[in-house]
């Protein structure tokens, strides 16, 4: 008896000038020799003895990276196994969770990748989810060895539509590369991810155990691995320690790679101690497969992507800000190890025939690509900018805060207007949409026109918003909050409706029945009867930074718009002292402010602040005010900005350029 196991098999890519092990089972004892034959003579010969159960391990040196196809031939006895169409390239492990997972065909672009990907030479690994009979729902507690794979050649032939975009577009980008570089290296990926998983559930038991933190994590949330206690969470099973490990990555082992990509954190943005817990695990995964694949140990990356928004947490909660840090933190900890790539710049494109969106954008391709350009950067000796801008230190100047940058390529600057997600704090925390000032290259200032002791910043935290705009060099600035260490969570008091470069935000949506449903975009800005309202470049305050207003029109007095509060986007305005506006208008403008509470006892009740204009000459953008003191207590579950504008054109209009919350 002879059998490799299978990954082991026809069509494989294996990591070039490094080592190969072949796994499998002979009879006990067996001696065992192995070549890999190019054109039926030896280019490396191997050979060991298998162990008492049969188990045998057979290394071999790889040859230098080619499209020369070989061919691996075992023997045992007279017994031999000859595995055909064989490479060597650069080979990659891809794994994570859904996002990783998520595969081609949820892709607006796939049939063009299928297409594209055609004669690139690619191939990849995908290792089964269970074995044909078995029951999907158990696991093993120790490494498996024969999980079900096949390996996928790009010839057109077959279907990649089920195996990860976002390592796809990986390799697919490293590939055009090579050529373009005359470089004739194949490459291909491990495709290793399941959905939903914890990243303790891809590190094995006993390495786990043997970590502090690790193990008292596992005791803390009632799963420490007894044998007594494994396989009893039902569909749970899945999220056991280590059960990803011993299912889809034990089969694996013997092979060497280049590198991980990994997309992965979701699962444990909801843990109070997620920080200290996912840097801590980060190291523990690293260094284990560092030790079970690195083809060179010198210089084993692996390229992350941060956590996408999405709704982690409730009442403002920055939940995935902690997750997000412990990528940056063992980044800038080991650059050398860790390799993060930003990701909330990255439209929320969905893929019509996917449900569960928006926590599973599909622009996989881009942050695929992107992925890439770091790894041919760091590993490739191309250039281009290593790693993106992390914060390096800050120091508080008077009213200001004064922000210094690590990695900051060509230098800081900010695209599409107004800078978005960035709050400034006081003693009190109650963060604030804060403006800024590019001072150098890799220093900016940030400050609130009313908060005189600044203390805290943050930047790009918030579990429900996308579309980060600061840049240095070739990639978005990496989320920051100067309080991230603290044991108190970060709220942010969300007000989008100040920034009227933003259209749109995630709102959750409920049933007649008050239940939730799923949340999707919808616009900030809704036109009371009678008028419309509508985002304008036409009037904007340039001096501001702002590429947008706000636009209220209508035929008839008064025009108005509202904003209305939601889960994750209340409107605390009792919080602050007055709201300014800049308003852009022609003729005379007189108007109000109308807070609408929700809705006790059958009762609505609404209450009215005028706007009051400030000195300013008319055809330009004016500041008007109102009062916010002593707003009543409850529930505010809309505001509205109604205007009478005195004119004796026949549409009537105003812009807003600005809002400004005094606290």
């Amino acid at each position: 008896m002879l059998q490799l196991y299978p990954v082991f098999s026809d069509h494989a890519l294996f990591q070039c000038a490094s080592t190969l092990t072949l796994r499998g089972i002979t009879d006990p004892g067996a001696v065992l020799e192995a070549d890999i034959l190019a054109c039926e003579r030896s280019v490396a010969h191997g050979q060991a003895d298998a162990d008492a159960d049969g188990t045998f391990a057979l290394t071999l040196d790889t040859p230098a990276g080619s499209f020369d196809v070989y061919e691996i031939k075992v023997t045992a006895g007279t017994e031999s196994v000859t595995l055909s169409d064989i490479q060597f390239g650069e080979l990659w492990i891809a794994s994570g969770q859904s996002n990783m997972e998520m595969g081609n065909w949820h892709q607006p672009e796939y049939y063009k990748m299928a297409n594209d990907i055609i004669g690139t030479g690619i191939r990849v690994y995908s290792i089964a989810y269970h074995k044909d009979g078995a029951d999907q729902e158990k696991f093993s507690i120790t490494p498996e060895d024969d999980t079900p794979g096949s390996w996928l050649v790009a010839d057109g032939k077959c279907n990649w539509g089920g195996v990860s975009a976002c390592a796809t577009a990986f390799v697919y980008d490293l590939a055009k590369k090579f050529r373009a570089l005359g470089k004739n290296v194949p490459v291909g990926y491990l495709n290793v991810s399941w959905g939903g998983t914890p990243i303790n559930g891809w590190i094995p038991l006993d390495v786990l155990d043997a970590d502090e933190i690790s193990h008292a994590f596992m005791e803390e949330q009632g799963r420490y691995p007894l044998e007594e206690k494994w396989n009893t969470y039902g569909g749970g099973n899945f999220q056991q320690p280590a059960a990803m490990y011993n299912r889809k990555i034990a089969p694996i082992r013997g092979l060497k790679a280049r590198g991980v990509i990994w997309y992965q954190g979701e699962n444990e943005v909801g843990v109070e101690w997620s920080h200290r817990i996912y840097a801590n695990a980060l190291r523990v995964f690293h260094r284990h497969y560092t030790e079970l694949f690195a083809a060179d140990p010198a210089s084993f990356p692996m390229i992350s992507s941060l956590i996408y928004p999405w709704v982690y947490g409730n009442d403002g909660e920055c939940m995935r800000a902690y997750v997000n840090e412990a990528f940056v933190e063992t980044a800038k900890e080991s650059p050398d190890k860790f390799i993060i790539c930003p990701v909330d710049d990255l439209p929320p494109v969905w893929a019509a025939n996917l449900d569960n969106h928006p926590i599973h954008p599909a622009h996989k391709y881009r942050l695929g690509s992107r992925m890439a350009k770091l790894a041919l950067a760091n590993v490739y000796g191309q250039t281009g900018q290593r790693a993106p801008a992390t914060l390096d230190s800050y120091e508080i100047s008077g009213k200001r805060m004064i922000l210094k940058f690590a990695d900051v390529g060509c230098g800081l600057y900010v695209r599409d207007g107004h800078v978005d997600g960035l709050y400034i704090a006081g003693e009190d925390k109650l963060y604030l949409p804060a403006e800024c000032e590019i001072l150098s290259a890799d220093t900016m200032a940030v400050w609130h026109p009313y908060l005189e002791q600044p203390v805290h910043a943050a930047y790009d935290i918030s579990s429900f918003a996308c579309g980060a705009n600061l840049w240095a060099g070739e990639y978005p600035v990496a989320p920051f909050a100067t309080d991230i260490q603290s044991r108190e969570l970060i709220r942010l008091e969300s007000m989008p409706f100040t920034n009227p470069d933003l259209v749109s935000v995630w709102e959750t949506r409920m049933n007649p029945s008050q239940v939730p449903l799923e949340v999707y975009y919808f616009p900030i800005w809704k036109a009371l009867p009678e008028s419309e309202v509508c985002q304008d470049n036409a009037f904007v305050e340039i001096t501001e930074g702002y590429a947008h207003s706000i636009r209220i029109s209508g035929n008839r007095n008064p025009i108005g718009a509202y904003v209305s509060a939601t889960e994750y986007h209340k409107l605390n305005m009792q919080k602050y002292s007055a709201i300014e506006l800049d308003l852009y208008h022609r003729g005379k403008v007189t108007g109000y402010l109308e807070f609408v509470y929700a809705m006790e006892n059958g009762v609505q009740t609404t209450v009215q602040r005028p706007i009051t204009e400030s000195e300013g000459a008319p055809y330009t953008f004016q500041r008007y005010t109102a009062d916010l003191t002593n707003l009543p207590d409850g529930r505010i579950s809309q505001l509205r900005f109604v205007f009478s504008v005195k004119d004796n054109q026949a549409l009537y209009y105003v812009n807003i350029a600005k809002i400004v919350l005094k606290p």
